[in-house]
């Protein structure tokens, strides 16, 4: 393949990945705690050019041709999203810094920043993919006694019944040293095995943690994507009709 064919090629492939990732945040804009991606670009293999390869400017500084350029996501944005109002008691928000505790089905610890939780029948607390949620217990969640339920910044769970009112856990929240080493794993959730730091977040009853996409800016973004890939297609077809014409002198 020639080498015009190939950066094309890799062009395309890269910025498709980017509007593959944009297209993923746009489609998760009104999904409760989803962090946005950050896509960057790195440049393949340059090759130098000097004087005996081409005529350049004595100023000319830096020169060579690259062979392409990748794309993929490196980060994930945690940048606090917007708080809406909720009156359901189980949904939650997190102001600030930490993630939630969730027990997947697989007994494995996984953080989320998604505080959509609801009880059970089995009074167990899990959010809607049946993920539980972590909760360090005075009282076992199914001796818990009925009555309006009252979750305090710091996470204390209080139950006010017609007996008074009763301390039954607090709700932990977890901060990673290290967030980039937290590993999506889908359905809004991260894989972390590193160690925890302290956190200066507190639990907001009754609202919820909006995305935080920015639909303008994704919206720009994948304008600006489609315009690139485009460029690169016509390079494309530019280097292969170039190539037509030189089979034709060469018959």
């Amino acid at each position: 393949m020639s080498i015009p064919l190939s950066i094309s090629k890799s062009g395309m492939n890269a910025i498709q990945n980017q509007m593959d990732a944009v297209s993923n945040d746009i489609a998760n804009i009104n999904t409760t705690g989803y962090k946005s991606k950050n896509i960057s670009f790195n440049e393949l293999l340059l090759n130098d050019i000097n004087d005996g390869a081409a005529y350049l400017s004595e100023d000319a500084q830096g020169s060579g041709i690259t062979i392409g350029t990748k794309s993929g996501v490196t980060s994930t944005n945690f940048a606090q999203g917007s708080l809406v109002s909720d009156p359901n008691d189980y949904h939650l928000a997190i102001a600030g810094e930490g993630f939630f505790g969730v027990t997947g089905e697989n007994g494995e610890r996984y953080l989320t920043r998604d505080g959509a939780f609801h009880v059970n029948g089995d009074k167990s607390i899990t959010n809607d993919n049946g993920d539980t949620l972590e909760i360090q217990t005075i009282i076992p969640t199914d001796q818990w006694p009925e009555g309006d339920v009252t979750i305090a910044e710091n996470g204390e769970v209080t139950i006010n019944s017609t007996n008074g009112s009763v301390l039954v856990g607090t709700i932990p929240l977890f901060q990673p040293a290290q967030l980039n080493e937290m590993i999506p794993v889908g359905e809004n959730k991260y894989r972390y095995e590193g160690a925890f730091a302290t956190g200066e977040g507190s639990i907001q009853q009754h609202y919820l943690e909006a995305s935080n996409v920015d639909l303008a800016s994704s919206i720009t973004e994948m304008m600006l994507a489609q315009r690139s890939y485009s460029l690169n297609l016509k390079v494309a077809q530019g280097t292969d009709e170039m190539a037509s014409v030189i089979n034709q002198f060469k018959q």
